[in-house]
C-alpha cells in the first residue's frame, strides 16, 4: 500500500519536523545534553517529576528559573527530619547533595529535574527526540539497584517517592518521534547499548551523556552516508576513526576517503532529502500513521502515483523558478510511469533550491554549520595537512569496548572490531595496533598463545 500523501501541495517553505534535531534556525539553548539525558531517563524508566513538585517562576526580568529542586530539597528535609532522631545531620546532608550539583550523581532519576520546567514546545526537545526515535517504546520494567551509604540512601528514598515521581504518560512525548526508525542497524544497537548502562546505575551516571554524544554522530554521519542510498535500507557505512595520540597522514587512504570529509560533503544531502520526503507524507499520531523514512516510502510507491508525483515535481519546479525563470518549462515527460523516476526528480529539485547563489543557500549554510557544531565536535578534530579526521579519546574507548562486549566477559579481538564495524564504527590496521597497545596498558588484554593470534578483550565494568 502506497504511503503517499492524497493531496500534494507546495509550499514555500521546506518543513522537518522528524528524523534530525537540527533545523536551518536553532536558538543558541537548542542542543542541551543534559536536557537529552533527562528524555532518556524519562523513557527509560517511564517516570516523570509529579506536577505538584514543579516550581517555574519568573525574576524581575521576566526570565523563568526553575526553583523544583528547591521544592524537592524541603521534602527531603522533611522526610529526613522524620526517620531519623538526628536532625543536624540534614545540615551536612543538604551541603553533600543539594550545594553542588552532586543531587544527579545520586541515581538516574534524579536527571529527570534537568527536564521539569521544559514544554512540549520547547525546541531543546528535539535532541532528545533523536534519542527517542532510536529508543522506540524501549522502557526497563525492573530498575537495577545498588547498595549506596546510609545518607544517601535517605535521598534516593524521598527521591523514588510517589510524592516526587510519578508514571509518565507516553501521550505527553515530543511530538516529533511518531517515526519508523530511519537506521533500523543502529537503532538496534542503541537499545542495546543504553540497556547495557541502565543495568549498571552507577556507570550509566557517569557514561550517559558520552553515549548520547557517541550515538548522536554516529547517527549524523551514517544518516549522511546512507540517505541517497533510498532505494534499500540503510547499513552500517565504513567510517574511520583514530586514537587521539595516533599520527593522521594522506597515506592511510582509509582515514581520508572514508572519514568524517567524506560526511562532511553528504551532510548537505540530509535536509533537503528529509524536508521532500516529509512533504509527501502524512503521519497521523491519533489514527498511528507512522512518519516513514526515505527508503521506506520507495518502497511503497507504485505506477498509480506516478501522475501526482509529476504533477506536484512540475509544480514544486515552477514555485522554485519563478522568481529569477518566470516562463520556466518544465522539460520532463509527465507521462512516465516509473514513480522512482519522479521521487529521484522531486529529491534534485529539492537538493538544487540550496544551491549557492540560491535564495535558500543561507538557510542550508545554518544548517550544515549548526549540525557540525552541535553533533559533531565532540569527534572531529583538525590534524594539519590531513585536514579534519576523527578522533577516539580514551573515555570513548573505554566506553565502547564495555559496550560491544556487553554481557559477555570477553571478546576476541576480531569479535571486538567487528561489534564496532557494526555500530558504524572502524579502525585501519594501523589503528588496531594501537588499540591492542591501549587494552595492553589498562590490563584488559589475555594472549592466548605466543603468536598473539588469539587475542581477548575483556570488559572493564
Amino acid at each position: 500500500m502506497s504511503a503517499l500523501k492524497k493531496e500534494l501541495k507546495v509550499s514555500s517553505t521546506n518543513s522537518l519536523n522528524g528524523y534530525f534535531p537540527v533545523r536551518t534556525n536553532n536558538s543558541d539553548d537548542s542542543f542541551d545534553w543534559d536536557v537529552a539525558q533527562g528524555i532518556v531517563v524519562r523513557n527509560l524508566y517511564k517516570k516523570t517529576v509529579a506536577k505538584k513538585l514543579v516550581n517555574v517562576v519568573e525574576d524581575d526580568k521576566g526570565n523563568k528559573i526553575d526553583k523544583s529542586l528547591d521544592s524537592f530539597c524541603e521534602l527531603c528535609r522533611d522526610d529526613f527530619e522524620k526517620r531519623l532522631d538526628e536532625t543536624e545531620l540534614w545540615t551536612y546532608l543538604e551541603k553533600m547533595y543539594f550545594s553542588n550539583g552532586a543531587f544527579y550523581e545520586v541515581a538516574p532519576e534524579s536527571l529527570l529535574f534537568k527536564i521539569t520546567s521544559l514544554s512540549s514546545s520547547s525546541s531543546k526537545n528535539r535532541l532528545g527526540d533523536l534519542f527517542s526515535s532510536l529508543m522506540g517504546g524501549f522502557y526497563i520494567n525492573n530498575p537495577v539497584r545498588f547498595q549506596r551509604n546510609f545518607l544517601e540512601q535517605q535521598v534516593v528514598d524521598s527521591l523514588r517517592d510517589s510524592r516526587v515521581l510519578v508514571d509518565f504518560d507516553d501521550k505527553r512525548i515530543s511530538k516529533g518521534i511518531n517515526e519508523k526508525p530511519y537506521l533500523p542497524f543502529l537503532t538496534k544497537f542503541f537499545r542495546e547499548d543504553i540497556k547495557f548502562l541502565a543495568d549498571r546505575p552507577k556507570y550509566m551516571l557517569e557514561k550517559l551523556e558520552g553515549l548520547l554524544k557517541l550515538y548522536a554522530y554516529l547517527y549524523t554521519a551514517q544518516l549522511a552516508l546512507n540517505i541517497k542510498g533510498w532505494t534499500s535500507e540503510p547499513t552500517s557505512k565504513p567510517l574511520y576513526f583514530i586514537m587521539e595520540n595516533e599520527t593522521a597522514s594522506k597515506e592511510r587512504v582509509d582515514l581520508v576517503k572514508n572519514g568524517h570529509q567524506k560526511v562532511s560533503r553528504l551532510i548537505e544531502n540530509i535536509f533537503p532529502y528529509l524536508s521532500m520526503s516529509e512533504s509527501l507524507q502524512e503521519p497521523d499520531a491519533k489514527t498511528n500513521i507512522h512518519r516513514i523514512p526515505l527508503w521506506m516510502l520507495a518502497s511503497t510507491l507504485t505506477e498509480e502515483d506516478s501522475p501526482a508525483l509529476a504533477k506536484y515535481a512540475e509544480e514544486f519546479a515552477r514555485d522554485r523558478n519563478k522568481d529569477k525563470n518566470p516562463d520556466y518549462q518544465f522539460p520532463h515527460d509527465k507521462t512516465i510511469s516509473d514513480p522512482q523516476y519522479w521521487l529521484k526528480l522531486l529529491l534534485e529539485l529539492s537538493l538544487k533550491q540550496f544551491d549557492k547563489g540560491e535564495t535558500r543557500a543561507a538557510a542550508q549554510g545554518k544548517f550544515i554549520k549548526a549540525t557540525g557544531e552541535a553533533l559533531c565536535s565532540a569527534f572531529v578534530k583538525n590534524r594539519g595537512q590531513v585536514g579534519r579526521v576523527l578522533v577516539m579519546n580514551q573515555d570513548f574507548l573505554e566506553l565502547i569496548t564495555n559496550l560491544a562486549i556487553g554481557e559477555n566477559e570477553k571478546l576476541r579481538f576480531h569479535e571486538l572490531l567487528k561489534e564496532f564495524e557494526a555500530r558504524g564504527i572502524y579502525f585501519d590496521m594501523q589503528t588496531q595496533q594501537s588499540l591492542i597497545q591501549f587494552y595492553e596498558r589498562v590490563g584488559n588484554v589475555e594472549r592466548m598463545s605466543d603468536s598473539g593470534d588469539a587475542v581477548y578483550v575483556r570488559k572493564t565494568v
